[in-house]
This record gives structure tokens, sequence and C-alpha cells, in this order.
């Protein structure tokens, strides 16, 4: 029996070794002063098994390995998602633990469940076969679902983990249906295996192998639209948000959902490409649902956690037209696009949840997500309300930031699909994010609160730093975008080798 090549996933086991000494440094921690737990060295612990992940990742790029029977692979294009799933989680460790302390709920699960959750996303942009992405999407879950009910003792906490349980799983089965269903037409759970058998059932004319077929290319379809909350299977992305902690959520908007959609093109690119018009079209209409759903739905929000939240449902619709025009035309750029917006989202997301978090740990009781509770921020603290304002302007989509970067290139790429009407409509709808993004800057700048308050610190620490690196790169990526085009266009040029 032949050994697998275990380089492809050094920075998989680099995580997985960490979260394991996560769990057990944690009982022989020693109280501080204040007789709390000290969690300083589990948090360089995280923080450096996600930074040697990234290094070692970094250090693999221009590899091109297979391993475990072509069931994984180390390209560029793992690579890179490697390293943005590696990012969101350092930003993501960084502004937790002054959230935590102040909710009294600082324990190492925490950060092992974070990492086994990106040692899946990194399993998903990696899989070259359905049965590793359905276990990979299962890992991830499962942590998810734990981290979102991370505040045990709160009905909403619980509520949102019981919804996202229930939602996850049934996305889950509706997936394993469509693969089980491809394994019957297709005799293989490998996407190149499966990709040439599904082109020669397409080319075949048999009706009723085709119609078997597209069963399948939709039922795969939906699942990992679940994942990415595309309407009309967003319900549970609201309430799911609102209830976990407000560093998970932040985590909730940028990983998974990257890493869906990293699994989603790397699998309909290789497995499916004798029904390119087929599912191009069908990601193409829920483009324009979900971007409808999210922005009318994010208008009428009054929550500044669930606008975010159902703002996340319309990124994905814009993220959408991307993969939509890239099936559809049979151009690659929309995909390098779609790279590239994932890249930007994460910083400028994870910025605007980040301030949340602050807020939060600031003002533990009065602070409630409300547009009235942020009113006056611009005259109590106006370092967190210009942060707050350069990431909600990132997210409108504002020349100068990674945000309009982002729908640049996502749109332009469906223009040159010859798609300019599905861009029309994608810009239109972006416009309309500019009420409810800017109605809380009007808020923080132009409303008087109802009542005094006052910040027990400014923002410091980890948490300085974790907003600091986020603004850097929403304002870098808008500035000088060149560097990531390039790392985009390498990795997906592996798709197609």
């Amino acid at each position: 029996m032949q050994t697998p090549d275990l380089v492809p996933i050094i920075p998989e086991l680099i995580l997985l070794v960490t979260a394991c000494v996560a769990l057990l440094v944690e009982p022989f921690l020693k109280p501080g002063g204040s007789g709390r737990t000290d969690r300083t060295a589990l948090i360089a612990i995280t923080l450096t098994g996600l930074i040697g992940s990234v290094a070692v990742s970094l250090g693999l790029s221009g590899e091109d390995r297979e391993s475990f029977a072509g069931m994984l692979v180390l390209d560029d294009w793992a690579v890179f998602f490697n390293v943005l799933f590696g990012v969101a989680a350092i930003l993501t460790v960084l502004m937790s633990p002054a959230y935590l302390e102040a909710h009294r709920r600082h324990l190492g699960e925490y950060y092992a469940l974070l990492l086994f959750a990106v040692i899946g996303m990194d399993l998903m942009a990696a899989a070259r076969d359905f049965i590793l992405l359905y276990v990979a999407i299962e890992l991830m879950a499962i942590s998810s679902y734990l981290l979102a009910a991370f505040f045990r003792y709160r009905i909403r906490s619980n509520e949102a983990s019981l919804k996202y349980f229930l939602t996850g799983s049934f996305a889950s089965a509706i997936l394993l249906y469509g693969v089980s269903l491809v394994y019957g037409q297709a005799g293989a759970t490998n996407y190149s295996a499966t990709g040439r058998a599904v082109a020669e059932i397409m080319q075949s004319g048999a009706t009723g192998s085709k119609a078997g077929v597209l069963l399948a290319v939709f039922l795969v379809a939906i699942g990992l639209a679940f994942k990415v909350s595309a309407a009309p299977f967003h319900m549970w992305t609201p309430d799911v948000y609102q209830g976990a902690p407000t560093p998970i959520a932040a985590f909730f908007s940028v990983g998974p959902k990257a890493a869906a959609f990293s699994a989603m093109m790397a699998a309909f690119i290789a497995a499916f490409p004798g029904a390119v018009k087929e599912w191009g079209l069908f990601f193409m209409v829920l483009s324009i649902a979900t971007m409808l759903v999210g922005n009318l739905y994010a208008l009428v929000q009054t929550n500044v956690k669930r606008m975010l939240a159902y703002s996340s449902i319309a990124h994905a619709g814009y993220l959408l037209t991307g993969v939509g025009a890239m099936g559809w035309s049979g151009n690659t750029l929309p995909g390098q696009g779609v790279m590239i917006y994932l890249a930007a989202y994460t910083f400028m997301n994870l910025g605007a949840f980040g301030i949340l978090a602050y807020l939060k740990a600031q003002r533990p009781e009065e602070f409630d997500y409300s547009l009235k509770s942020l009113a006056g921020l611009g005259r109590r603290s106006p370092w967190t309300a210009s942060l707050l304002t350069l990431f909600l302007l990132s997210l409108t989509g504002i020349p100068g930031t990674a945000g309009f970067i982002g729908k640049f290139y996502v749109f332009s790429g469906v223009v040159w699909a010859d798609l300019w009407w599905l861009a029309v409509i994608g810009v239109l709808l972006s416009a309309v994010s500019a009420y409810y993004y800017l109605r809380v800057v009007i808020y923080m700048f132009f409303r008087e609160p109802e009542e005094e308050y006052s910040f027990r610190e400014p923002i410091g620490g980890a948490m300085a730093a974790s907003l600091a690196v986020s603004a850097i790169a929403t304002v870098a990526i808008g500035l000088v975008p060149s560097w990531l085009w390039d790392a985009a266009a390498a990795g997906f040029g592996t798709l197609f080798d």
C-alpha cells in the first residue's frame, strides 16, 4: 500500500496539533491577579498555530501535488484560500478576548473549535472528491454549531445554534443526496472522473440520463447555496448571526461563506463541465433573488447586527453573479473577480463586526446593537466611529476601498462574459445598500444619544491589532489591488491545468 503524500496537509496538521495543545494546556493555566484565569498563553498558542499554518501555506505556493488517491490537492488555489481562512481566523481570535471576558465566557474550547472549523474550510478548498468535500463541510459545520451556542446560558444563543443545526443538517442531506445521484450517474466521486462521465452523458442525447445528471447537479448546488446564504435558502442567517457571539458572527459571515464558494467553483468547474449552461443559469437566477432579498430586508432593520446579516446575503448575491457568469459563458474573469471579492469582503466585514464586538465589550448591558445605541458615537469615540464608517463605506462600494475593487472585478467579469444586464442589476441593487449603510453613519455623527454614556477604555490590545489590520487591508486593497489580482489569477489558473 502506497504511503500518501502528507505535504499537502501540513497546514491542516499544524492546526490540528494546535487545537489539541490548546485543549490540553487550559487546565494548567493559573488564575491571574483578579481571580480570573489568564488566557494569554492560550491565545498565544492559537495565534502561533494559525500564523504557522499561513506561513507554511505561503511557503508551499507554486507546488502542484495531490494526495490520498487524488481526493486532495495542493496548488495555488488551495494556498490562496488557506491563507484567506487563516487570516480571517487570526483576526477573529484577536477581537475575541475582550468580548469573551466581558461576558465571562473565555474558555479554551472556543479557540479549539475555531481551529477545527478552519481545518474543515481548508479541506473544502483543497478537496477534489465529493466524499472529502462532504466530510470537510461536516467538520466545519459541527464546529460552527457549537460556536454559535457558545453562550449556552442565553436563549437567543441556543436558538441560533438550533436553527443553524437544523437548516445545516437539511442542507447536508440535500448535498449528500445529490452526491449519491452523481455517483449513480457517473460511477465516480472524484471531480475529474465525474466531469468526464457527465460530459459523455450530456453529449449522448439520452433524455433520462440527462435528467438524472441535471437533478444531481441542482441538488449539489442547492446544498452549497444553503452554506453561502443564498435566497431562498437564507432563512437561518439573521437569527444565527444575531444569537451567536459577535466575533463568531463575524467569522461566520466571511470564513464558511468563502469556503463554500471555493468548493462551489472547484466542484462545478471540474465535475460538471458538461452542464455549464444549466448550472450557470441556475446561479444567475439565484444571484438576482439573493441580491433582491438581502438588500430589501436590510433596508428595514434597526438592529445593526441583523442588518449586517442581511447585507451578507446581498453580498453572496453579488458573488453568485460571478459564479453564474463563469458557468454560462465559460469566461474565467468572473471567477477571478469572485476570489478578489472574497478577500476584500473578509477584511471589511470582519472590521465592521469587530467594532460591534468592541462596543458590546465596553457596554455589555447598555449596547444592544440598535441604531439608537450608536447615536452620538462620533463625539464620544471619534476613532471608533471613523473606523466603522470606513468599513461601511467599503461595504457600500465607495471608490478607494476594498469593497469597490471587489465589486469592480466581479461586475467587470460579468460584463466581459457578455452579461451586461446582470451587471446592471447588480450595480443597481448594490446602490440600494448605500441607504442602510450610511444610515448608521448618520446616527453616529448627527444624532444625540437618549442617555449619556462613556467607554471604560479606548480601543487597545488585541482588538486594536485586529481592527488596524482590517482597516489597513481595506484601504490597501482599494488603492493597490494588483497583488491580489495576481494571486487570484494564479490560483484560478490551476483549476484549468
